[in-house]
């Protein structure tokens, strides 16, 4: 039994680790936007992808193990939270709190990235209806849903 706990804990310890790693990166990231440095962005990312697919082996690795912990604690094995068991083995308490508070930052950080990733397509946006000179007509055709407008684009000013 120790033996499998012990596994587990290290298994745990090491996805700690990985998510750590990705909120490092999710800074950089962060600053990266901010600064509109792409090939930062794309190096980040392409860092980013390397480890959620280690991360990925070790959840599938922490899975089977649920199955033998489901076992022990009667349970199924996809019910099974760290939670649960923490209850029956404390000593994973410590790593249990690590990861809800790495896993709450990354969500933070995430969300504030995924924020200004809208921002920059607006941004986009914006300039491609100012440089192509987007007109939106007045009226609707009476098979347009209200509220739709047509426009056109124009790459070239036509108004000589």
């Amino acid at each position: 039994m120790t033996e499998f706990l012990n596994s587990l804990d290290n298994n745990l310890r090491k996805q700690l680790d990985y998510y750590q790693q990705l909120a490092e990166l999710e800074k950089d990231k962060q600053q990266a936007l901010v600064q509109n440095e792409i090939q930062e962005i794309d190096r980040i990312t392409a860092q980013e992808e390397k480890i959620l697919f280690e991360v990925s082996h070790l959840e599938n690795e922490r899975l089977n193990w649920a199955g033998f912990f489901a076992k022990e604690t009667g349970k199924k094995a996809e019910e099974i939270t760290l939670a649960d068991l923490e209850q029956t083995y404390p000593q994973l308490a410590e790593v249990h709190r690590e990861l809800e508070t790495v896993i709450t930052e990354l969500r933070e950080l995430h969300e504030t990235n995924t924020k200004l990733l809208q921002n920059a397509v607006k941004l986009v946006n914006f300039t491609m209806q100012a440089l192509t000179n987007e007109k939106q007509t007045t009226y609707t055709k009476p098979t347009n849903k209200e509220g739709q407008t047509q426009s056109t684009l124009n790459l070239f000013d036509k108004s000589i």
